[in-house]
Formats: C-alpha cells, structure tokens, sequence
C-alpha cells in the first residue's frame, strides 16, 4: 500500500502522521476515498452498485482523474470489483469466498490464542478491554462504521500482543476482507460480532484458560460467519443520495435505495 492510501474509514493515509499538511490533490484523494469507503460501510452503496467515474466526480465534487486513483485503491482493499468495459462495482464476494476467508480466519486466530499462551497479558489486557468498552457504546448509538473497525480492531491486538508481525499483518488483510462482508451482507438488528463474546475471550485468556479461549474464539468466528446473509435483489442506488449530496428537489427527498427484488434472501453460510 502506498503513502497516499487509505486502510480504513477515517484513518490518515499510510505513512502520514496526523496534522501533516498534504498537497490539495492529496487531500482530496483522501476526502473522496473516505466518502466512498464509509458509503459502502454503512450500506448506504449496497454490493453491486455501479460507480460511474463521471457522476461520483461530479457528485463529489472532484476529477475523473481522483476518482479513477480513489476506485482503482478501493479495488486493492476488496471494496470495489473493476470490470472491463463495463465499469466499477461495489464488491460482491462469492459465497464460496466467504466460506474460504472465514476458514482461513479461524485458523489465523486459533493461532493467535495459542501464542498468547506464551505471553504476559498484563502489558495490554486493560487497553483492550477499555477499546471493547468504546466498541460496545459505538454499537449502542448505532456508529455502524465505527463498531465494525473496532471489532475488527479487537482481534488485530490480541494478534499484536503475540509479538509475531508476519502474523499481524497477515490477519489484517483477512480482517479488512470479512469486515467488507460483515457490511455488506449482515441481517438489520443483529451484531455479528458480539461484545459479549470478546469480553469472554479476554477474561479466559486473562485467566490462563487458553484452550477456553481456543474454543470461545471459533465458536465467535463461527457464529460470525453463520449470520451472514447474501441477498439476490438487484437495487436501485440514487448516488447523490447515498453519498451525502443535497436532493434534487426539496422537500421532497428521493430513497437512497430502491429494491426491485428478485428473489428472497438466502443464508449464504449456514
């Protein structure tokens, strides 16, 4: 990932200290990328919307140009799926992906906690357990973008805790995948990622039950995966809408998302 890329809603570009002064096309690339990434976060861009370079300019009020940089980053990280001669999409991943990411997850963390078993948890147990606190009242107010980084943010530190980095950097990149999954396919009303369940995790690690904590850690994951939904609707996305831009006509706002469904939902995990 370069210097001028985005990993997350909200976070400065890699590489870039907080309060650096950017170029102006930096920034803007930074607004833009920030915009789109928590539109498709929040819902607010369901998978398979189309994302033509010439309204999101528009609508944004930026360059073609910032706009292909923005799409062309967005498709590195999973968000967004490029197809020739046919434009760019919000990412749609398979069922078959969702299966195979989650596995590989459960693997990744299972040994995660085994490595903490080796540890000292004293050094980072509380921090965690206060972040767990702030994912808990994001998930209260309904901050949907900010409860889905914290949650992900809770299992890459128990990661970081292991000292091992090949390893921390290799579950983020999965972490960032079934986030995107976790935004994109997840049931209204219900949190695939229970706080409850990260607090079991921590009190059994602190504890010294680490095969405990083994086990709460893939029934988690499992029950994450296991709440998922894909949906077959093809939907109708007013971008100007979803993107935050004022309706064409006051008073008189037009739906974000209009459903034309196809068929039902179906369980895409179990």
């Amino acid at each position: 990932m370069s210097k001028r890329q985005v990993k997350a809603v909200g976070e400065h570009p890699a590489g870039v200290a907080a309060g650096t002064v950017l170029p102006r096309e930096d920034k803007d690339e930074v607004r833009v990328q920030q915009t789109l990434a928590a539109a498709i976060y929040e819902h607010r861009l369901p998978p398979g919307t189309k994302l033509p370079e010439v309204d999101l300019a528009r609508i944004l009020g930026t360059s073609r140009g910032t706009v292909r940089k923005v799409l062309d980053r967005l498709a590195s990280e999973h968000l967004v799926e490029q197809i020739h001669n046919r434009g760019a999409f919000v990412a749609r991943p398979s069922v078959e992906t969702t299966r195979n990411v989650y596995a590989l997850r459960r693997i990744l963390e299972a040994g995660v906690v085994r490595s903490l078993a080796k540890c000292n948890c004293q050094p980072w147990i509380n921090s965690v357990r206060l972040q767990v606190g702030e994912e808990r009242e994001a998930n209260r107010v309904g901050d949907t973008s900010r409860y889905i980084r914290l949650a992900g943010k809770f299992h890459l530190d128990l990661a970081a805790a292991t000292g091992n980095t090949a390893l921390e950097e290799h579950l983020k990149r999965v972490v960032s995948q079934t986030s995107l999954m976790v935004a994109l396919y997840d049931l209204p009303g219900i949190n695939t990622c229970s706080v409850q369940e990260h607090l079991e995790i921590l009190r059994a690690i602190e504890s010294g039950q680490h095969q405990e904590a083994e086990r709460l850690m893939e029934a988690h994951l499992l029950g994450c995966e296991r709440q998922l939904r894909l949906g077959d609707e093809r939907q109708v996305v007013d971008l100007e809408q979803a993107l935050g831009a004022p309706p064409a006509s006051a008073g008189h706002p037009k739906p974000a998302v209009r459903a034309q469904p196809r068929r039902k939902f179906l369980s895409a995990i179990g």
